[in-house]
């Protein structure tokens, strides 16, 4: 497969979708389309992965910002209040412990999504961001092993499918592009920041569908 074509049509696909259409329901339709894209070349790949086998869910993982915002509107749209402050103050914390860690001490203090539910399942998995989906171990064991908290000199391989990623990485790219394109912020953010911003910040989603700067701090 050409990936660079791939990533090609749908880029040309995510500004015909967009074309000066700037509002939360474009971006989350645009958002979707990306995925829907990148699955559809990955259709029937085999994987190891399933609900509630959350190995991997200790890794940073960067979204564009409509993947934060598209996650943030499910939230508030599926949570009572209390709940959803519950989840914004998990958020903050979650935040303020893993500011500055890498992956491996990420790994190594258990530093799971604050995302994930009391089974170890994505409680967001219609709307997980596109770096989530391109990941995908082939076995279970070797992965379950490789994200042991136990400190170890021995080399953690995972056998994962690379095509998955290498597609799920250009739909990423191919979205980053059309936002440029049409004039909104195409810079990756953290996971949790990029929810946070939606969710704390109030007259951030008007100030990011009218294309202006958001505040540097975001990324800070």
């Amino acid at each position: 497969m050409n990936v660079e074509h791939f990533g090609d049509e749908l880029t040309a696909e995510l500004n015909a979708m967009l074309n000066g259409r700037i509002d939360a329901a474009a971006l989350s339709q645009a958002v979707a389309h990306a995925g829907a894209a990148a699955e559809a070349v990955c259709l029937d790949r085999p994987m190891a992965c399933a609900a509630g086998c959350p190995h991997c869910c200790v890794l940073n993982v960067a979204v564009l910002l409509p993947e934060g915002l598209a996650i943030a509107d499910m939230l508030q749209a599926q949570l009572a209040p209390a709940a959803l402050d519950r989840l914004r103050q998990r958020l903050a914390i979650h935040s303020s412990w893993v500011r500055w860690m890498d992956d491996e001490e990420r790994t190594a203090r258990t530093a799971y999504c604050p995302l994930l539910d009391s089974a170890g399942r994505c409680a967001v998995h219609p709307v997980r961001p596109l770096a989530c989906r391109g990941v995908a171990a082939l076995d279970s064991s070797s992965c379950r092993e490789a994200f042991n908290p136990i400190i170890s000199d021995q080399a953690r391989l995972v056998p994962a499918d690379l095509l998955r990623r290498m597609v799920y990485d250009e739909a990423f790219r191919a979205l980053a592009r059309a936002l440029k394109s049409n004039g909104l912020e195409d810079r990756s953010i953290d996971l949790v920041e990029g929810i946070r911003a939606f969710l704390e910040r109030p007259g951030c989603r008007e100030l990011y569908l009218s294309g202006v700067e958001l505040p540097g701090e975001l990324w800070g």
